[in-house]
């Protein structure tokens, strides 16, 4: 199955991809197909779950449906080298994620029960994200690795908008789903799963259980 993307849309999928692969080279995708869209799991090094849905120019039919978990860097470079020719999700090897490194990617959130959603500006959110940054910055200069990832647990743990842990909005903004702007944005829950929603793309964190403190490394 050859799966076909407008020229912009292949762009902000790449762009994305790209911009994770500078936190952790070695990351996975995971990835799905709907009616007529892509949807492209990812879970960067700040403990939290990524979903971008890239709307594809031909209906993807159910016997054509592709779900797999693929190399985040294999996916770029087939975007890339694609030129508008299509996407063969196929032809890139599985990735076999082991329990305990990524266990999200292996266990993705719920598509439905979602309750109580509280809406919000994204502007209104990225004061509360600078002043964290700065805060990190300030505690943790010139200290060792470990201490700095100790701070930043402390920090990004902290509850925010609707109840998300900061983290989850820190996230958004670092890939460019929150801005300082008038776009609105929503948070709901389902169970032990948050959701920040934004017009670019999903954020979730997975409250307990083993998905719960994915690894952390400090990303600036």
């Amino acid at each position: 199955m050859t799966i076909r993307l407008a020229e912009p849309e292949t762009r902000v999928l790449e762009a994305f991809a790209r911009r994770q692969l500078t936190w952790d080279a070695g990351q996975s995708a995971h990835v799905v197909t709907a009616q007529q869209a892509l949807g492209i799991f990812t879970a960067p090094p700040l403990g939290v779950l990524v979903f971008l849905a890239i709307p594809t120019i031909d209906p993807v039919t159910e016997d054509d449906a592709v779900e797999r978990i693929v190399s985040l860097a294999g996916l770029a470079d087939l975007v890339s080298d694609s030129a508008g020719a299509g996407l063969d999700i196929e032809s890139l090897p599985i990735e076999h994620v082991p329990p305990g490194v990524n266990p999200s990617l292996a266990h993705l959130p719920p598509a439905h029960g979602w309750q109580m959603p509280i809406h919000g500006l994204s502007g209104d959110l990225v004061p509360m994200i600078d002043e964290a940054t700065e805060e990190f910055r300030r505690r943790s200069h010139g200290l060792p690795a470990r201490a700095q990832e100790s701070i930043a647990n402390e920090i990004w743990d902290r509850p925010s908008f609707a109840g998300l842990p900061l983290r989850v909005l820190h996230a958004a903004h670092r890939l460019g789903m929150i801005a300082n702007d008038r776009t609105k944005v929503s948070a709901a829950a389902c169970g032990p799963w948050k959701r920040l929603t934004t017009p670019r793309g999903q954020v979730f964190f997975y409250q307990h259980g083993p998905a719960a403190r994915l690894s952390l490394r400090v990303v600036q």
